[in-house]
């Protein structure tokens, strides 16, 4: 997600940008330096590229007066550094809640003493309300009911941002998203997790039966984040939550219409399909998660392309680009 935003804010404004990371494992530095694949982005990169300056930082330690100063004063922050696999934290909870609730408390910290007007955007889940049953989609001021170390980690992080907003009159807002795709993605998610699978020729996992029925998310991708969370910068309000919401769909109409669009290129592929009991495998996972998107909507903000025209485009270039899917 961070690396589209980067890319997002070089093509859309004209800010510069700072980037706190520790690169984890899910961290790497080569995906900035990947993104101008076309000769007319590299002419854009390479006029623009100056605007970026990378801090490395852990957020699990406070921010010290060293990198504070390599920081310096901003005007937007977008706290998008988080743990996230849900399967790891069912592993080692411990992580989640040092990255996601201590993590943010550090930064909040650092934002009330050093940057109290900077403009802030937490960046949150869908999960920390829990399973929506059929029909439900969750508006942003519903109670939560994580179901899942992770979810309840960003639970936590939530409420301590709110926290600060109210107590400090700080200007934070908290964001949440679904299901989010796009280009370089980590193989370990669904959707780069599926198109490898198909081309290695391996069964795909999904989690449900056709009795039980198949764990079902909205979708959208990056870039349309990122899109999002530009419009909530310059209309968003302190205190308040938003919800950028993408499309529906459960795992098997995602992973048919991945192998459908793969087999355009290469018709000998096929996709194998393997169900897997969700409880057994994946203690706290939850058939359906679901937001409404009514608010977002009536402040005027939508995603640009739908989700077979987006997930289109993720498909092709990552079949052109298989080393990261570690192929």
């Amino acid at each position: 997600m961070g690396h589209h935003l980067v890319e997002g804010v070089l093509k859309q404004t004209d800010w510069d940008i700072i980037i706190l990371d520790c690169l984890s494992y899910a961290g790497a530095l080569n995906r900035i330096k990947s993104i101008p694949e076309k000769l007319t982005d590299i002419n854009v990169w390479e006029k623009n590229q100056d605007r970026v300056s990378f801090v490395w930082h852990d957020l699990r330690a406070p921010i010290s007066e060293t990198v504070s100063r390599m920081i310096g004063k901003v005007d937007v922050i977008w706290h998008l550094a988080a743990e996230s696999h849900v399967e790891r934290s069912l592993e080692d909870a411990v992580p989640f809640a040092m990255s996601n609730v201590v993590g943010t408390t550090h930064l909040l910290e650092w934002i009330k003493k050093e940057n109290p007007e900077a403009k802030t955007l937490i960046f949150s889940t869908d999960e920390v309300f829990g399973p929506a049953p059929r029909g439900v989609y969750f508006k942003e001021n519903d109670a939560h009911r994580p179901s899942n170390p992770y979810s309840a980690s960003k639970s936590g992080e939530e409420m301590m941002a709110f926290a600060f907003a109210h107590s400090f009159k700080l200007p934070i807002l908290i964001v949440r998203s679904m299901n989010i795709y796009g280009e370089r993605q980590n193989p370990e998610k669904f959707i780069p997790k599926t198109i490898r699978a198909i081309l290695k020729g391996e069964k795909v996992a999904i989690h449900g039966t056709p009795e039980t029925g198949f764990s079902s998310r909205c979708w959208i991708h990056a870039r349309e984040v990122c899109n999002g969370l530009l419009f909530l910068t310059e209309n968003g309000q302190p205190e308040e939550f938003y919800h950028i919401v993408g499309e529906e769909r459960d795992v098997v109409w995602l992973a048919n219409k991945i192998a459908e669009m793969i087999r355009e290129g290469r018709p000998e592929t096929r996709l194998e399909l393997e169900h897997v009991n969700f409880h057994h495998t994946r203690p706290g996972h939850d058939l359906r998660y679901a937001l409404s998107g009514e608010k977002l909507g009536k402040m005027g903000w939508q995603p640009k392309l739908n989700l077979e025209e987006s997930l289109k485009k993720t498909v092709e270039w990552t079949v052109k680009n298989p080393k990261w899917l570690n192929i």
